[in-house]
């Protein structure tokens, strides 16, 4: 099943929880200042990590019989970020997607990898973004990289944007390949810039080249989206993933925090869960303070309590 058939066919799946947060508190892993995770992949010891780490994940998911979503370690893999790293001159993107895709082999099928990008700027400050114009310049060549390298979709991760987000869905939709854009949202229902999330979905869905496969949240903690979706409620029609944080906190503050901040597995769970149940969501992971006891709790409530068709 391809990924396009996937999302036509109505069906739940996981999504995978934190690798970056996680690797960068292993005393071991020592992350590169310009592109974090996205170097691992040439150390031997950062290689096997991240290898224990998604297939963790897949594992579970396996184990539960779900579909998973996968995502390359590239967030911060620009080839502005490449070329100021000591990766100059690598093909880091293209790297990290056949890393990835050689891990999913030992699987089979039902298990899709998504080519991810981050914004250009921080992802908590909006005025960080670029223009609608500027974005595609920006992201075309680490797009076209993954794109080139045979993943499933591609991902925009942690927007806090509708112009930025605008120009990279244009890039993607050159591609060919199905993608999904995740935004950044406050408990108000609006995206960190300040535009309602469901405006931004129309928005985009009207005026870019093509319109995404989805849409998805990702970084903020489930009360935060449940809030969102209880003041817009038909942002949940396009809303195809949530991958949530363990802390209910403002964006800002858990970016300022040195300390995890996390809540166990069974209430992490609840709250997924309510957001299934309530507004029909499909594909639901973990962000930042997640690890693989989050996703097995995950997986196996959503095998014992499965949504009525």
């Amino acid at each position: 099943m391809g990924f396009e058939t996937f999302v036509a066919s109505g069906a739940a799946a996981i999504a995978e929880g934190a690798v970056v947060e996680r690797v960068r508190r292993d005393p071991g892993i020592a992350l590169d200042p310009h592109i974090l995770n996205g170097g691992l992949i040439y150390d031997p010891a950062g290689r096997a990590r991240l290898a224990e780490i998604h297939g963790d994940y897949v594992g579970l998911a396996r184990k539960a019989g779900l579909p998973i979503l996968m995502f390359t370690d590239t967030w911060r893999c620009s080839q502005k970020l490449v070329d100021a790293s000591r990766f100059r001159g690598r093909p880091v993107n293209q790297d990290n997607a056949r890393f990835l895709l050689d891990l999913r082999a030992r699987f089979g099928e039902g298990v899709f990898v998504g080519g991810q990008i981050g914004p250009s700027g921080d992802a908590y400050k909006p005025a960080d973004s670029l223009s609608r114009e500027a974005a595609r310049a920006f992201h075309r060549p680490q797009i076209a990289a993954l794109a080139s390298a045979g993943v499933d979709f591609l991902f925009l991760a942690t927007a806090p944007a509708v112009d930025e987000a605008l120009g990279v869905a244009d890039v993607m939709a050159e591609t060919g390949l199905p993608f999904i854009l995740s935004f950044v949202i406050r408990r108000t229902g609006l995206v960190l810039d300040g535009t309602p999330l469901g405006e931004v979905m129309a928005r985009i869905d009207a005026e870019a080249a093509r319109p995404p496969a989805g849409y998805a949240v990702n970084c903020v903690h489930a009360r935060v989206l449940e809030s969102a979706l209880e003041k817009y409620p038909e942002a949940a029609r396009r809303l195809l993933a949530f991958q949530g944080n363990t802390g209910d906190l403002e964006v800002e503050d858990l970016d300022n925090s040195a300390a995890l901040i996390t809540e166990p597995p069974a209430a992490f769970v609840d709250g997924l869960e309510r957001l299934r149940r309530r507004f029909g969501l499909r594909v639901l992971g973990g962000c930042c303070g997640t690890d693989g006891g989050h996703i097995d709790a995950l997986a196996r409530r959503m095998v014992c309590e499965p949504l009525a068709s």
